[in-house]
């Protein structure tokens, strides 16, 4: 199973072995920035020529000449003795004649940084090395090789330019939109370009509709209705209450009209007041009551609305409080096993390889069960498979026995678990260079 490319891109990639094949072991790889070079190289390097022993190196400003000789050559053999003050080709010849010929293949990314000695070495090594060296390099200058085949890295065409978005955006417009479809024209087929599209930028903002609460027009309705029974009620009230206030009057007055009963007309007076000042509480009473039932309708709604949102969120700590993973259960592959390795024992890098699933097919083919780990590689997305026996530097030599009667043909390479747990480490990058 190969890495995810697209189809012009695979195409390209079957010409450059095709190519190697005819016998020409220089091929340069030109291209604008952005247009995809580096994960071109990448996939070349993992998905290509899996026998060989390989080398892939980025070239940068600061990189010296002597560090892409070390590299190369680490490499492309067992524990290379390399004299930095020999030129890249004399240590080359000297190794092939103390380790012997083998397949290799080089890849290095950024070419025209290289010194112009260091392009002429490669040009020798590639008419005149011994076994079989095949030679991929990349840039952005053409004819920087006078003896290379430049083979140019074409523009995508607007339907791999959707194509590529696709795989990077979840939704995108369709192609009929006429401000998409001029952004990818506008492109011109550079990928940099396309992944700088920004969805919320370039297509008009949907703005969320209000939640609309019907139950508040009710509400106020009701209550405002209540409000004016109530006035109603108090002004009716207000009315009546003069005419139960004259009534002690005339039962007083009736009193001093009949003296001959002086004692039934005081205590009929005293009965009535008593009676009009139970009336007056009553009615005190009532309009309190009808008061408080107002605002308790007007503020039930409120109070039912906040308390309603409040339980979701109450509701919802405990699961996120649960749903949360610790990093020590979701770490992938075997990266919790060399965690746990000492950071100064070294262990022996077997091969590398684009997926997890080509890792699968290559244990069960040389029965490599319980001898072997592998972790992921997370700035580049490579899978590379390590003995599983850790040691000091003085004794890992003593595994190789073991290593070159399961694995013959391979050319095993020392790492300091210090550094697997760097690549681990590493922050993923998956756009396009």
């Amino acid at each position: 199973m190969q890495s995810q490319i697209l189809p012009s891109r695979a195409a390209l990639a079957k010409r450059i072995a095709l190519q190697f094949s005819y016998g020409q072991n220089l091929i340069h790889l030109v291209a604008a920035p952005g247009f995809g070079k580096s994960y071109l190289l990448e996939h070349f390097v993992t998905d290509h020529y899996e026998p060989f022993s390989k080398a892939y190196i980025e070239v940068g400003a600061k990189t010296r000449d002597e560090d892409v000789v070390t590299h190369l050559l680490e490499h492309s053999f067992s524990y290379p003795l390399v004299d930095v003050n020999e030129t890249l080709s004399d240590n080359f010849y000297r190794l092939v004649k103390e380790q012997g010929e083998r397949q290799l293949l080089w890849v290095i990314d950024n070419a025209k940084q290289l010194s112009q000695e260091l392009i002429i070495e490669l040009e020798k090594l590639a008419k005149t090395a011994p076994g079989v060296l095949y030679i991929l390099c990349a840039s952005s200058r053409a004819e920087l090789f006078e003896n290379a085949v430049d083979i140019h890295l074409e523009p995508l065409s607007d339907s791999e330019s959707i194509r590529l978005m696709q795989s990077f955006y979840k939704t995108l417009p369709p192609a009929e939109d006429p401000i998409f479809a001029e952004f990818v024209r506008q492109c011109h087929g550079n990928p940099a370009l396309l992944l700088q599209w920004h969805q919320e930028q370039q297509m008009p903002k949907h703005t969320a509709k209000p939640t609309r609460r019907w139950w508040l027009v009710p509400t106020m309705i009701v209550a405002i209705l209540i409000v004016i029974g109530l006035v109603y009620q108090r002004d009716e009230l207000t009315v009546m209450l003069p005419q139960s206030e004259n009534a002690p009057v005339v039962a007083n007055d009736a009193v001093f009209a009949k003296q001959q009963q002086p004692s039934q007309g005081e205590h009929e007076g005293n009965m009535q007041q008593p009676e009009q000042a139970s009336d007056d509480n009553l009615i005190t009473e009532k309009l309190e009551n009808d008061t408080q039932a107002v605002v308790a309708a007007l503020q039930q709604p409120a109070t039912q609305a906040a308390t309603e949102q409040a339980q979701p969120v109450e509701e919802a700590e405990p699961e996120q409080r649960q749903s949360v993973p610790t990093n020590s259960h979701t770490l992938p592959y075997d990266h919790h096993w060399y965690n746990r390795q000492d950071d100064n024992l070294w262990l022996w890098q077997l091969t590398v390889m684009s997926n997890e699933q080509q890792v699968k097919a290559y244990i069960a083919r040389h029965n490599l069960e319980k001898k072997v780990r592998h972790y992921q590689r997370a700035d580049k997305g490579w899978h590379i498979l390590t003995w599983a026996q850790p040691a000091s530097r003085s004794a890992i030599d003593a595994q190789l026995t073991e290593i070159a009667e399961l694995l013959p043909s391979l050319e095993p390479y020392a790492k300091q678990i210090s550094k697997i747990k760097a690549e681990i480490d590493s922050q993923p990058n998956p756009e396009l260079r």
